[in-house]
């Protein structure tokens, strides 16, 4: 069953759009996705999804996915150089915003963070955050952005053999969200104008130090928490020249200086509030937990 809306999501095969894509056609809308590889992007979410073969630097794509649109959702991930950061967070974002209003397209929401501020644009990551946001907001087009804490499928992308870097003093609680929590909450977004020229912060049910997320991580996981300090990392990845370590060192550097200072009271009236909590998480998928 579907309600005749189009929806695009662009960036709809990353870790974090394929859910969204994922929920939006479980909910009866008709899922678009903008992707290079339309062949490996139906192997990765299956049937039921048109898909057009394009770019987010290509003008020309990019306005044929938006034509006939209702709402275009921006899943993008930039970095590791400032120059990617800039490319994919703010020109992107201002290009598809420019075309949606361009093309009457009814909305555009897009995923940022928690710490995306004026304040707090100390890295090339949330200055380019900040700078695309703003050109979102200057286009006219309606829009809704999802600050979101840490998502838990993140964490596994911080273990390399048997363990988990813990990078730098990182001691602000946390609102752990999953992706499938988001996910729901971004397509029901879509059902009603209540969230229109909104800025939500989409936080999970329970909070927990990174270090304490990782240590419940990694009892299912059978992996042992390293802390390692980011001027440490910083340094390994200057010596060799790894891009990747050294952008990884700025960023976790901004998450020592800067916890949550929003309310998901908003969002959770709007949305639901989300429900899966870390260890559930972790259950769904490791049998039972390795280290007690």
């Amino acid at each position: 069953m579907t309600n005749n809306k189009t929806i695009l999501v662009v960036g709809g095969t990353g870790m974090l759009g394929k859910p969204v894509a994922q929920q939006l056609k479980a909910d009866g809308f008709n899922v678009r996705l903008l992707a290079r590889n339309p062949e490996k992007a139906q192997r990765l979410l299956g049937d039921g999804f048109e898909i057009i073969k394009g770019d987010v630097d290509d003008p020309a794509s990019l306005r044929s996915a938006l034509t006939g649109a209702d709402g275009v959702h921006i899943s993008l991930k930039g970095g590791p150089t400032e120059a990617d950061f800039d490319r994919m967070d703010h020109i992107a974002t201002r290009d598809i915003a420019q075309a949606a209003k361009e093309l009457g397209v009814g909305r555009v929401t897009i995923l940022s963070a928690y710490a995306v501020s004026e304040e707090k644009a100390d890295t090339p990551e949330s200055r380019s955050k900040l700078k695309g946001e703003a050109a979102l907001k200057s286009s006219g087009v309606p829009y809704t952005i999802f600050r979101a804490s840490w998502f838990m499928e993140t964490l596994p992308m911080f273990v390399q053999g048997k363990n988990i870097s813990l990078i730098g003093n990182q001691i602000h609680p946390l609102h752990w969200i999953a992706a499938e929590d988001y996910a729901r909450m971004v397509s029901k977004s879509y059902k009603f104008d209540e969230t229109l020229n909104k800025e939500l912060y989409i936080f999970g049910p329970e909070a927990y130090t990174m270090g304490e997320a990782m240590k419940i991580y990694a009892g299912h996981a059978g992996v042992k928490v390293a802390p390692i300090s980011t001027r440490m990392l910083a340094v390994m990845g200057a010596l060799t020249f790894n891009t990747e370590w050294k952008g990884m060192a700025v960023l976790m550097t901004h998450y020592e200086n800067w916890g949550e200072d929003g309310s998901a009271n908003e969002a959770n009236r709007l949305l639901d509030t989300p429900a899966i909590t870390l260890k559930e998480w972790c259950n769904k998928r490791y049998t039972q937990p390795v280290n007690s």
